[in-house]
């Protein structure tokens, strides 16, 4: 397309000058080929004047000069130069056209008063024409430029906003995703630790009373895993609201009861100042639940002791046991359940902590109380 514009310029240029060359106004040299070949020349420049234009320019005034130096018609002022400073101008070469626009007026009105033109008509009547096609042809230029480094500018936009919001949407739905692969670790592995835990009492278990207690509790764990499970898989086939729902400070004694029937010693010490928001009451709840898990499944502890604590704005939670027993360190090696803890308290602005030392598991995290997700 471009080549195409370039060449209808090319033609129109050379067609126009060669009209008003044939035109044989003014004067002192009629025309020949070698005037007809400046009016090639001249048109020719267009087809380079995207790659060079501030040589198209240059080229065009002095061809402007050299024509009327050696004496031929008169072809205007305006006319042979409007299209190179067009397109100089367009290319980004505002300063350059407008010199040279203002030069080649100057010399060209000098010229013709020295040559014993009318004072009056050269500069009363043509200069203002001349000058406001040279302007106007300038402003034209300028403002085609505008308008494509404008469009450029708004698709860069466009690209820049659309590529954002895809990241955007990617980050949520990645969130989305931890969120609920923490809800299924948390909970679920919680249900079946319990779960598996009985089992073995069950099987264990010398009175037909204590077994069937057990096999009780597998059964309850094995349920609430299962409604976990299901609450799930809504939370993935909803295109709306989120339906989980987020366990609160209420929930704990519940849950702690099932490490105490497994033979744990359990307390749960919570003050009664503590005044969080439900997203933090639902982190809290899930790293006792994490903690109590890993106690199950990993230590050798027989007590489990949580604390919740309000100090200022802040809520400052703890879950200890007394696992490893001597000077025997337990063994620590951070999985998925750690990283869900640590993920939920990074994400309310808090921070947290986890320590296996001799005297067991030590799980700590300071969050502020009115924290929101």
């Amino acid at each position: 397309m471009t080549r195409r514009i370039d060449a209808a310029l090319f033609v129109g240029v050379t067609a126009v000058l060669s009209v008003v060359v044939s035109a044989n106004q003014a004067g002192s040299r009629s025309p020949d080929l070698l005037a007809y070949l400046w009016a090639v020349g001249l048109g020719a420049l267009m087809l380079v004047r995207r790659s060079m234009p501030r040589v198209v320019l240059v080229l065009t005034a002095l061809g402007f000069f050299t024509y009327y130096i050696a004496g031929y018609p008169a072809i205007g002022v305006a006319l042979p130069i409007s299209a190179a400073l067009f397109s100089a101008t367009e290319a980004g070469y505002l300063r350059a056209s407008a010199l040279t626009g203002a030069v080649v007026l100057a010399a060209s009105t000098a010229f013709r008063l020295a040559s014993g033109q009318s004072a009056s008509f050269v500069l009363g009547y043509e200069l203002l024409g001349h000058a406001a096609l040279i302007a106007a042809v300038i402003a034209l230029g300028y403002s085609v430029r505008a308008r494509r480094d404008l469009q450029r500018r708004t698709d860069q936009v466009v690209r820049l906003v659309t590529r954002q919001t895809a990241m955007d949407t990617a980050a949520d739905a990645r969130e989305h995703q931890l969120r609920l692969a923490r809800e299924l670790h948390d909970s679920m592995g919680h249900s079946l630790s319990v779960a598996s835990l009985f089992a073995d009492v069950a099987r264990e278990a010398d009175a037909a009373d204590r077994r069937a207690d057990a096999l009780d509790r597998v059964k309850s764990g094995v349920s609430e895993a299962m409604a976990q499970l299901r609450s799930t898989v809504a939370v993935l086939r909803s295109a709306g609201d989120d339906p989980l729902v987020n366990p609160t400070f209420h929930d704990l004694r519940r849950l702690l009861d099932g490490a105490a029937s497994a033979g744990y010693e359990v307390t749960l010490t919570v003050d009664d100042e503590v005044n969080a928001s439900p997203d933090v009451q639902a982190c809290v709840y899930r790293i006792i639940q994490e903690s109590v898990t890993n106690t199950m499944r990993h230590s050798t502890a027989t007590r489990i002791d949580a604390t919740i604590d309000c100090r200022e704005e802040l809520v400052l939670v703890t879950v200890h046991d007394n696992g490893g027993g001597g000077a025997r360190v337990p063994r620590f090696a951070p999985g998925h359940g750690v990283r869900g803890m640590r993920e939920r308290v990074t994400a309310l602005g808090g921070s947290f902590d986890v320590h296996a030392g001799p005297g067991g598991w030590r799980v700590r995290a300071t969050l502020p109380a009115a924290a929101q997700q």
